[in-house]
């Protein structure tokens, strides 16, 4: 009887699998194809490995730690099947390897301290790269402000301006660069500029990109000169920048006060009171 119910089981399965799921299966299949024949062994084995990693990822109780991972992950400029590898490798494959070690070390708990060290330790990684990319692309947005404001001035388009800060001002914003090409990739494809203003300046990560962004969005609408407005959001945004490092400053002071009172104190205190402390013990001794 056990059996029969498996074996009915195993039937509706396989039905289910052959009516909704051939039928996509079938499509990914003929895609692959396709670019299998344009590309070489070298990408083909790309391919698979990209092919490998959307199929992990979209396993149900993976699918909603991934959407959370992707979204800071998308922040540093990486490609789709970059994201996917490396959400794979860090948030998965290194906390497995911990466990195991901490297996082999420490038997039970140990496996089990370590891979939640590893679990939660890799997501508060990914985390902190992204705070770090942020940062480093709101500072770079200055410079790109200040690019786009002198191109502007000499009487170029907006369009037109972005692909030649694209081009000649790669060095000065490395981490930002990414944006500017998605911006002239959707403009060749026929996008509208003030949507693809909207894409690379969504969210409030980067805050002089976003500012930045709706500025030149309506100048596009309302056809007004931006070039002052430009350089009021480069000068709010430096001495943002400005009370920042003054903050970090006073931090900086506040710990190294710490440091102070816990490692030198100690120290002054036998330099100053050893010599007196034994004078008493030899009295006292005598």
């Amino acid at each position: 009887m056990a059996s029969l119910l498996m074996a009915i089981m195993l039937a509706c399965v396989a039905a289910w699998l052959a009516i909704f799921q051939s039928r996509r299966w079938e499509k990914r299949r003929n895609v692959l194809e396709r670019l299998y024949q344009q590309r070489g062994d070298d990408e083909r084995g790309s391919l698979a490995l990209s092919g490998l990693s959307h199929r992990l990822t979209r396993i149900a109780f993976i699918r909603q730690d991934f959407n959370e991972v992707h979204e800071a992950l998308k922040i540093t400029g990486r490609g789709a099947d970059s994201i996917q590898n490396t959400y794979l490798l860090v948030c998965w494959l290194v906390p497995i390897v911990t466990t195991v070690i901490g297996g082999f070390i420490w038997s039970f708990f140990g496996a089990l301290a370590l891979g939640a060290t590893g679990f939660i330790g890799a997501r508060r990684y990914v985390r902190a790269v992204a705070r770090r990319s942020c940062y480093q692309q709101n500072l770079e947005s200055i410079e790109l402000a200040q690019v786009l404001r002198m191109l502007l001035e000499a009487g170029l388009s907006i369009e037109r301006a972005f692909r030649i800060a694209a081009i000649q001002a790669r060095p000065l914003i490395p981490s930002l660069v990414y944006r500017l090409d998605r911006f002239n990739r959707l403009m060749d494809s026929g996008a509208d500029r003030g949507d693809a203003l909207d894409d690379i300046g969504e969210g409030k990560e980067i805050p002089v990109l976003h500012n930045l962004t709706r500025l030149l969005k309506q100048a596009g609408v309302l056809g007004s000169g931006i070039t002052e407005s430009i350089a009021q959001v480069v000068a709010e945004a430096q001495e943002v920048e400005k009370s920042n490092v003054k903050e970090q400053v006073n931090k900086l002071g506040a710990k190294m006060t710490v440091i102070m009172m816990v490692l030198m104190l100690p120290a002054l205190f036998i330099i100053i009171g050893g010599p007196a402390g034994i004078n008493i013990v030899q009295a006292l001794t005598r």
